[in-house]
């Protein structure tokens, strides 16, 4: 992907090479010339994926993610006995997990955007925040990446975590989809002056050079002629978290690696039933103009010891885990 040192920002995720490891090798799909989706399948590991390895990863990626890379520069120089306040900041910084909990989806978001596509996010929107559980309006995140022409895409990102609904299965992909451009739909319509608004205001934050500074002002602000002309255009960072129905695979009668490509296949599948969805979406909401990322990441449902889990309690989990709260898997 991009290489992120062309941009006048450097990337901040903690553990790039540990946070994308834990992922197979990822399969992207075209969709139109500027949308693609990359599917993004976690470790299997006892018929299930490697979800406490993702939380431990989230839970180190939330550093970079809550702080802005003045403060994360601070940390990392100035005075070290205040590491685990400034850890129990950050913890403290994400909401209480509910069923509905959004949070863990958006540092996942932040990470494939910077692990992955090497884009370094631009605004640190949980430094906005006045109280814990209060949330920041706009995008879920928003970042800069550096094309290999020469021009940039500032994106804006949507993270949503969607299981089945009761009685229709393979609904979790379709509903993700659908309330992703929906949110992103209102960005657009809002001519995304809300969230360039918050980069703008916080730019000192997140800038340590001078030059640099002056340099991404050209980027965000461009001028459409002379010297100082830079090509920028808006985009998108899509999460989709779905799930895949477990609960039919006899995963005794199978051996480890049958049960790796039953569920890597079954995320392809799910997949591909739903490009159609996704170039349609783009269609009708008249976005066709602006480049998409749009990262798939499958989740199993199953039913332990008589109680369903799917997408609900990972997200549960997830934000459990970036609070360093009791929770995760049983």
């Amino acid at each position: 992907m991009a290489d992120a040192t062309t941009t006048p920002l450097p990337l901040s995720l903690v553990n790039r090479r540990g946070f994308l490891d834990l992922f197979y090798e990822p399969v992207s799909t075209n969709v139109h010339v500027k949308t693609a989706v990359h599917l993004h399948v976690l470790r299997v590991d006892g018929g299930n994926f490697a979800l406490p390895d993702l939380y431990r990863e989230l839970s180190n990626a939330a550093l970079g993610y809550v702080l802005s890379r003045r403060n994360l520069q601070q940390l990392r120089v100035g005075d070290m006995s205040r590491t685990v306040e400034v850890v129990n900041k950050v913890q403290s910084q994400f909401r209480r997990p509910d069923p509905n909990a959004g949070e863990g989806g958006e540092v996942l978001l932040y990470a494939l955007l910077e692990g992955h596509l090497g884009a370094p996010k631009v605004l640190s929107k949980m430094e906005l925040k006045t109280a814990p559980n209060h949330y920041v309006n706009g995008a879920d995140g928003v970042h800069l990446l550096s094309d290999a022409d020469g021009t940039f895409q500032l994106i804006f990102g949507e993270s949503k975590l969607y299981g089945d609904l009761k009685g229709e299965p393979r609904s979790s992909a379709p509903r993700a989809i659908r309330a992703a451009f929906k949110s992103i739909a209102n960005v657009h319509e809002n001519g995304f002056r809300f969230d360039t608004w918050l980069v703008e205001s916080q730019l000192l934050k997140e800038v340590l050079d001078p030059e640099h500074l002056v340099m991404l002002e050209r980027i965000l602000l461009p001028a459409a002629a002379g010297e100082s002309a830079v090509s920028k255009t808006n985009a998108f960072g899509i999460l989709i978290g779905f799930e895949i129905d477990a609960q039919s695979i006899a995963f005794e009668d199978l051996t480890t690696p049958q049960i790796e490509e039953a569920l890597r296949d079954a995320a392809g599948q799910m997949v591909q039933e739903n490009i159609g969805l996704i170039s349609s979406e783009i269609k009708d909401r008249a976005l066709g103009g602006y480049p998409f990322h749009i990262y798939a990441v499958p989740f199993l449902k199953t039913t332990v010891r008589g109680v369903q889990r799917g997408v609900e309690s990972v997200r549960v989990d997830m934000v459990n885990a970036l609070r360093n709260d009791t929770g995760g898997e049983e």
